[in-house]
């Protein structure tokens, strides 16, 4: 079939490889190569360069690269729909997510759809905010949820939360008991900064540069948990929404400052797609699913920690004996 040939040409475009397309689609790189001879005999034009480390595609390559994700967009769409009478006993979402959803969000809410849908499947890859904007501009991905992406024109915002950045540190970190810090405050201290091109490294720059201040990180990694254990062990402070550390932050472990700085207080996390394509029916209503998902975690990161609802508890039940009348009480 036709369309066959159109997801055979795309996966060796993006991958830049016959060898590697052909290990991913699990079929021999001879067969592959047949089908793609097949598409330029049929077109009468090369599709592809070839050369010693791979594939690029021609001029032409490039024109039936836009017809072919397009096309297969819609078949997938049509499928989905047709799933959708049967009450969507099959299909996959595909989503692009930044590291700081994995512990609860996500798990979460694939747990909550599957129980309603136990046929549909998820390929969910984990990467950082740029990543995440470039695969849903490029079709290769249904969702993208990203950390203050920028703008575009390819891009749709499904939903938003309002997620700023905040200064984490250990409970005893002597700005701890502040109840705002600043970037300035801040750079007195090892900071652990996450890596270049991400949301939250984008926006950490632009706010340091509006502050006339320069932070220069004792370490810089893209994994959040190393970032969390850097500050459970000295006095360093990283920058993270409460999501990222909800756990460490419940129990009291670490502390979350707001940040004075206005540009730290202006980000969000966005649930995003391609804003010229239909999404497959089960991504729509995963989409629902993980919005509910989402409002439910935002308000659990934004309780009180556990010692401060425990103090509360405490200051109630003394109030509480302090009003008993005299009469009551026994000896």
């Amino acid at each position: 079939m036709i369309n066959q040939s159109l997801r055979y040409f795309s996966a060796i475009a993006r991958l830049g490889s016959i060898r590697e397309a052909a290990e991913e689609l699990h079929i021999a790189q001879s067969a592959l190569s047949r089908q793609i001879q097949k598409l330029e005999e049929e077109f009468g034009v090369p599709l592809f360069e070839r050369h010693a480390r791979g594939v690029k595609l021609t001029s032409a390559g490039e024109i039936l690269l836009r017809h072919a994700q397009t096309n297969l967009r819609q078949i997938e769409r049509v499928r989905s729909e047709i799933d959708a009478l049967k009450g969507l006993r099959r299909g996959t979402v595909s989503i692009r997510s930044i590291e700081t959803l994995v512990p609860h969000l996500l798990p979460r809410a694939v747990t909550r759809f599957s129980r309603r849908y136990p046929g549909i499947q998820f390929e969910i890859t984990i990467d950082g905010s740029d990543q995440v904007v470039a695969a849903v501009r490029e079709g290769r991905t249904d969702i993208g949820l990203a950390f203050y992406p920028p703008a575009e024109a390819e891009l749709e915002t499904v939903f938003k939360m309002r997620e700023p950045l905040v200064a984490v540190m250990s409970a005893h970190h002597p700005l701890a008991g502040r109840p705002k810090v600043s970037l300035a405050d801040c750079a007195a201290y090892p900071i652990a900064s996450p890596m270049k091109h991400t949301g939250s490294h984008s926006l950490i720059e632009v706010a340091c540069t509006a502050a006339g201040i320069h932070i220069s990180p004792t370490l810089e990694t893209n994994a959040i948990q190393l970032r969390v254990e850097f500050v459970k062990v000295n006095h360093g402070i990283t920058f993270l929404p409460r999501l990222s550390a909800p756990d460490s932050l419940r129990s009291g472990e670490l502390v979350a400052v707001p940040i004075r700085d206005r540009l730290m207080n202006n980000a969000t996390i966005d649930a995003i797609t391609h804003s010229a394509r239909q999404l497959p029916v089960a991504a729509e209503e995963f989409l629902r699913v993980l919005q509910g998902e989402f409002q439910d975690l935002h308000e659990l990161a934004y309780a009180p920690p556990r010692r401060e609802a425990a103090a509360a508890g405490s200051a109630r039940s003394v109030r509480a004996v302090a009003k008993a009348p005299t009469g009551d009480r026994r000896s």
